[in-house]
């Protein structure tokens, strides 16, 4: 006993290791069967009440002669339309010298020479004064006319040149996920710095969110003017990563601002189940003195066990066939199919889904029309034919395998899809109803970037924000972004993420894995009581949330929402900037963090009742 001790202690395996290695051999004798699944609400049984139209209740203002017009302007865009919030456009020429502005509650200004309003700023801080609120989403030249009105933005000193930030610090409980870990600070790079901010000394009456990293120069603020609110983003965010700040910023403007969600956690594993790599790894040799294969299914997979009974994760795995490069017909089925089987079940009896990867690593693109997204060592597909009949193989391979399975969702290999490629996806696999690749695009200009949403063929799409067991302050800000902007988190890896030296190997798995389990502290920390969803169940929610329209209605003491492209339910996030909810009809709310609720509508109109009047 004692040498068997020992040497299980050399090796480094836990025992919770061995009792699922134990498991695993008992279950590849028996065989392990699958359970049915409990039924889920599915996109083909949604139904959605009729949308509702709304007069616009914010003028966006941009001026496309300047160098960041266009960006800025594209940017504000998308994060008015997925906060749906109506809206008018203006370019600062087309304004003329009688501006309308009394069918506003909220400006926002997406340029930065705010002098190019002339005599007419006056008649805009008139509006303000009077109950307005305007926002300036990007940081404003330092002119004559800023002078003029920097006390009234709640500037009382300086504005006068652009100095560098190294990061920002988040002040104030604004945002979900800022402060639940520490060794999660959102800097940027370490040594990178950007003169995007203007010097600037504000009054004790303003309200900073965020700051530099030093805590020196404010990032974000407000400052009440009158009856009405100043907002300013002293910075250009003109990034994706970088939408929930201005989600954030604008949600401070008006007492009480709600804005539709996914409200969903997913976890995926590309490559899962496929062929196991046989051999050796040298880190998994140095660490654990075992091979690749028993590594997997010993350790590697225990830890996917563990990760899923302590948070509650539902994994989503993406199946390869084989990996071969055949681009070419006919192609050879996999008569190994024991692996496919144990982890594939286990993962289904678990409550997890499986979805398609590929027959093979080949990324969907055809030979003579796609060679501009040739990338690697990939092959293109000799033909669309090709193409579909290596996925009708997977089909077969796939279904003969999980008889109960729909699968209904697609990952690309690498990200990589040309239109081709979904055009073939579409006409081979019709039920494939959800395609998940990247939400940024970091292998060159080769990965399918995408937005949550529903595309022109009814395909939802339901991008990945983060990935691997090593997330930098780049993805760290990206997460924080998306938790704040559309309330989601939506992470892959792969198995042989251990293997990769790129990826960390040289760490070793202990490291990896305690990488990752921080991130996943985190997650469910700031956000313990998001939805964890399959692929095909976040799906349903991006559609939910893709359908959603809202009209609002405030009086002195309620906010009345009435919701078109209602089904079952819809996610919000609410942030209450003055007064205090008494009850609500229609819904249920709870605080995430300060003033930022997260409300669930059950009824296509909800209503929000505040001890403290003031809501207009």
């Amino acid at each position: 006993m004692n040498n068997k001790s020992g040497y299980i202690k050399k090796l480094g395996i836990p025992i919770i290791a061995l009792i699922v290695c134990a498991v695993i051999v008992i279950l590849e004798r028996n065989g392990v069967s699958q359970k049915e699944l409990a039924p889920y609400e599915s996109y083909e049984e949604i139904e959605f009440t009729e949308d509702v139209k709304s007069a616009p209740e914010c003028l966006l203002i941009t001026n496309l002669s300047e160098e960041f017009g266009h960006e800025a302007l594209d940017m504000i865009k998308i994060v008015l339309d997925d906060m749906k919030v109506s809206y008018d456009i203006k370019d600062v020429s087309e304004l003329g010298d009688k501006i309308n502005l009394g069918k506003y509650r909220n400006i926002v200004i997406a340029f930065q020479n705010i002098g190019a309003f002339g005599e007419r700023l006056k008649k805009i801080c008139e509006w303000v004064q009077g109950g307005g609120n305007m926002m300036c989403a990007i940081t404003l030249n330092p002119d004559a006319y800023f002078q003029v009105i920097a006390p009234k933005l709640g500037i009382t000193s300086g504005g006068d040149e652009y100095t560098g930030i190294k990061g920002i610090k988040i002040c104030k409980d604004c945002m979900i996920g800022a402060g639940a870990k520490e060794s999660y600070d959102f800097k940027l790079e370490e040594g990178e710095e950007v003169y995007t901010s203007l010097k600037v000394e504000l009054s004790e009456e303003a309200s900073v969110y965020l700051t530099s990293e030093d805590g020196k120069v404010p990032v974000l603020w407000t400052n009440n003017y009158g009856d009405g609110k100043f907002v300013v983003m002293n910075d250009f965010l003109l990034e994706k990563y970088q939408r929930g700040f201005l989600c954030t910023a604008y949600s401070l403007m008006e007492k009480v601002c709600i804005y539709p969600v996914i409200d969903g956690s997913a976890f995926y594993i590309d490559d899962f189940p496929a062929p196991v790599p046989a051999g050796d790894s040298s880190y998994i040799r140095r660490d654990y003195g075992v091979d690749t294969s028993t590594f997997y299914s010993t350790i590697w997979w225990a830890k996917m066990l563990d990760w899923e009974k302590r948070y509650n994760i539902k994994h989503t795995g993406l199946i390869i066939e084989q990996y071969s490069d055949d681009v070419e017909s006919p192609f050879d089925d996999n008569k190994a199919v024991s692996n496919f089987i144990t982890y594939g079940n286990m993962l289904l009896n678990n409550g997890g889904e499986i979805g398609f990867h590929g027959y093979n690593h080949m990324p969907l693109c055809i030979k003579g029309v796609d060679e501009k997204r040739r990338y690697g060592d990939y092959k293109l597909w000799r033909s669309e034919n090709d193409a579909r009949e290596a996925l009708e193989n997977l089909y077969n391979f796939s279904s003969k395998l999980f008889t109960n399975e729909k699968f209904s969702v697609y990952v690309p290999p690498s990200n990589i899809i040309s239109e081709t490629g979904k055009k073939v996806l579409r006409e081979a696999c019709p039920y494939i109803k959800i395609i998940a690749s990247t939400y940024l695009n970091d292998s060159d200009g080769y990965a399918y970037e995408q937005e949550f949403g529903v595309d022109e063929y009814g395909i939802i799409e339901t991008p990945r924000i983060t990935s691997g067991c090593n997330l930098d302050r780049y993805q760290m800000l990206t997460a924080l972004s998306e938790l704040n902007f559309h309330y989601v988190q939506s992470h892959f890896m792969h198995p042989d993420d251990v293997l990769d030296i790129d990826r960390g190997a040289e760490l070793g798995w202990e490291k990896m894995s305690g990488n990752f389990e921080e991130y996943l502290k985190w997650v469910y920390s700031c956000s313990p009581d998001i939805n964890n969803y399959t692929g095909s169940e976040m799906g349903d929610a991006v559609k939910r949330f893709d359908k959603v329209s809202l009209k609002k209605e405030y009086r002195d003491d309620r906010a009345t929402i009435k919701l078109g492209g209602f089904s079952t339910k819809a996610d919000f996030l609410m942030r209450v900037n003055e007064g205090e909810i008494s009850r609500a009809e229609g819904c249920k709310y709870d605080k995430i963090i300060g003033n930022l609720y997260h409300v669930e509508a059950e009824d296509d109109e909800i209503v929000l009742y505040f001890k403290q009047g003031g809501l207009r």
